[in-house]
């Protein structure tokens, strides 16, 4: 049975990532604004993703970027290169101190969701992995205490692998992140989902949109209706512009016309 359909918020937030933009900060910013987003995510830093938040320069520079946009999140993507788990079964330590620094920037910040990734050498790929994996979620969730931020988690899973996962985890902060296209290259179909993940009351409503590696997303034609199963606030568009600025601001605007389209359906015949 399909979830009920949600109605969309009047003034959904369309997002831009930093990390897809510029590692200047500022200059991703600017950027940010001049393409027409409501909202920044900001990325912790660390590797080649520009100086991590951990050093003094780089963290006045997002106090000052939070102050000319709003930041709801802060992408602790470095732990792509370095993985959250082992095949023990154990967090690694590495990734747990990562965790903690990032948790202490984004207290400092004042943003909303610390965006936890699963991909490459964290991708959850065994038994002993997705354990390890739920270790690591509980300790910084654990952390959170007396706050009302949340730890979004992004993995390949379906959404019923996805699920257990967070069941394991079982604490109140944790919620599950729909990208549309991580999915479709996994041949996962996001509305499927999305109706699962919302209906299970763990979907945070900030869709991720961009291409998947065979197809062009976010999807004029789908992102309407996904839109109402997730019952979304917000969208993140997930793009690679730094080879390509100029799409940045196409991405928004075809962000915004599915969610005027939500909520003013076209007439069917």
């Amino acid at each position: 049975m399909s979830a009920p359909a949600t109605a969309v918020p009047a003034g959904l937030a369309v997002a831009a990532p930093q990390w897809r933009i510029d590692h200047d900060r500022r200059a991703a910013a600017h950027a940010a604004l001049a393409a027409g987003a409501d909202q920044l995510h900001l990325d912790y830093g660390g590797a080649h993703r520009g100086p991590p938040l951990s050093d003094p320069a780089a963290l006045r520079a997002a106090e000052a970027v939070a102050g000319e946009i709003p930041v709801p999140v802060l992408a602790v993507n470095h732990l792509n290169d370095i993985g959250l788990a082992d095949e023990r079964g154990t967090a690694n330590p590495a990734a747990a101190d990562l965790l903690l620094r990032a948790l202490d920037r984004a207290l400092h910040l004042g943003v909303a969701v610390l965006h936890v990734p699963g991909f490459r050498r964290s991708l959850p790929a065994t038994t002993g992995l997705r354990a390890g994996t739920v270790q690591a979620l509980r300790t910084v969730c654990d952390q959170l205490a007396g706050t009302d931020l949340l730890v979004a988690y992004e993995s390949p899973l379906g959404p019923y692998e996805s699920l257990a996962l967070a069941r394991a985890v079982d604490r109140p902060a944790l919620r599950l992140v729909l990208d549309t296209g991580n999915l479709l290259d996994a041949g996962l179909q996001p509305l499927a989902f999305a109706e699962a993940v919302a209906g299970a009351g763990l979907l945070l409503p900030a869709l991720h949109v961009k291409d998947g590696s065979r197809t062009t997303a976010p999807a004029a034609d789908d992102l309407p209706a996904l839109l109402r199963r997730s019952g979304a606030r917000s969208v993140l568009v997930e793009n690679d512009y730094r080879e390509a600025p100029g799409r940045l601001r196409a991405d928004i605007a075809l962000c915004r016309r599915a969610a005027e389209e939500t909520r003013h359906p076209k007439d069917t015949p």
